[in-house]
């Protein structure tokens, strides 16, 4: 590429390019964008479907609203960790039907409300310090029904 009116070091870089160009796909001389996307000509329809055609559907699927009653065994107090650390909760029941039927410890785990929190929280009888599983205990023997007496019909 010897032009006369260029320079060495001008048709060096005019070389370069055209090299670039070559690389990405372009004819030398010829003016594209490199990043707009050739457009196919042709284009093809196709069925997301088995039939004919083409079809969207859309189904709504209604939620069902869930409601979660909580039975509070007690006021909310402080309850106290075998490490010490001080929890303001609610002892809430497993099962209840009503107070007198509550299930206050299943599988080992004791079932709180903490203050300010949405969800109830399992937690290990075990984790409790001793005079709070000692409360637990003498609440769960009051629930029980006394040996010879008959509840009220």
């Amino acid at each position: 590429m010897n032009h006369p009116n260029m320079s060495y070091k001008a048709e060096q870089s005019m070389m370069v390019m055209a090299a670039l160009a070559l690389s990405m796909g372009m004819a030398v001389g010829q003016e594209q964008n490199p990043s707009l996307p050739r457009t196919p000509t042709a284009f093809e329809t196709r069925n997301t479907g088995g039939t004919a055609e083409p079809e969207v559907s859309i189904t709504e699927e209604k939620s069902k609203a869930k409601k979660i009653t909580y039975t509070a065994v007690t006021e909310l107090r402080e309850w106290k960790d075998t490490g010490g650390k001080v929890i303001r909760a609610y002892l809430l029941a497993f099962e209840a039907v009503n107070g007198e039927d509550a299930l206050l410890v299943k599988d080992g785990n004791i079932r709180f409300l903490v203050d300010g929190a949405k969800q109830s929280s399992p937690l290990p009888l075990e984790r409790l310090c001793i005079e709070d599983r000692i409360y637990i205990g003498k609440l769960v023997a009051a629930r029980k029904p006394q040996a010879g007496s008959q509840k009220a019909p």
